[in-house]
């Protein structure tokens, strides 16, 4: 069920998702340091990105995932109202599994954008700690097929103004918003609870080959 999440997404899981994200993308107030977090971000990206050894370029992506991404606060967002169910071994079990997985996910898709260079268009504030920051293909060439394609980056800033990468996105759709349908509903058809937190667990490491 969890190799889903590689594939396209189907109909009714992207009208879940586009629903989702509009209520995100309510606008607010243009935040200008998120939006230089991830123009860094992007920067320090990019010439990882153009890496042709695919081993270099899984490496660097996974450094800046390691760096930027907040997996903690992904893990528990992902699992929803059953992230409070988890016992203290699950979580132990869970989190090492789900950064891997996650972090897989994420080599698989930023290495399909090597070549673009992405520059930060926007931003919004849901709250102080809870931005949306737009980017875009800079100067895309002729019939690039991105070039209308909006990412989204969905920054966490704590309460020191430290900031993170919570979310990624494009033209809408949210990896950790899809996620959570996929992982919600892998517990849900399990049993529930601990039954099925494990049953997903047993999942995360079939996939990840832990």
């Amino acid at each position: 069920m969890l190799n889903a999440f590689k594939r396209t997404i189907t109909k009714s899981a992207l009208t879940f998702v586009l629903v989702a994200a509009a209520a995100i993308a309510t606008p607010a107030a243009a935040d200008e340091a998120a939006e230089s977090f991830v123009q860094n971000v992007l920067n320090e990206a990019e010439p990882i990105l153009e890496l042709e050894d695919q081993a270099a370029l899984f490496e660097g992506i996974e450094s800046l995932v390691d760096k930027y991404v907040n997996m903690r606060r992904v893990g528990f967002f992902v699992l929803g109202q059953y992230a409070r169910q988890m016992t203290d071994a699950q979580k132990e079990e869970y989190f090492p599994l789900f950064e891997e997985y996650a972090t897989r996910i994420y080599q698989n898709t930023m290495s399909n954008y090597s070549g673009q260079k992405l520059v930060v268009t926007g931003s919004n504030d849901r709250s102080e700690r809870d931005i949306i920051v737009n980017s875009q293909v800079a100067e895309p060439g002729t019939g690039d097929g991105l070039s209308d394609t909006i990412f989204h980056w969905r920054i966490y800033r704590n309460s020191d103004g430290e900031m993170s990468v919570f979310d990624a996105g494009a033209n809408g759709v949210w990896l950790a918003i899809e996620q959570q349908s996929q992982f919600k509903s892998v517990i849900a058809n399990n049993g529930g609870g601990e039954t099925g937190i494990q049953v997903l667990i047993d999942q995360l490491r079939e996939q990840v080959g832990g």
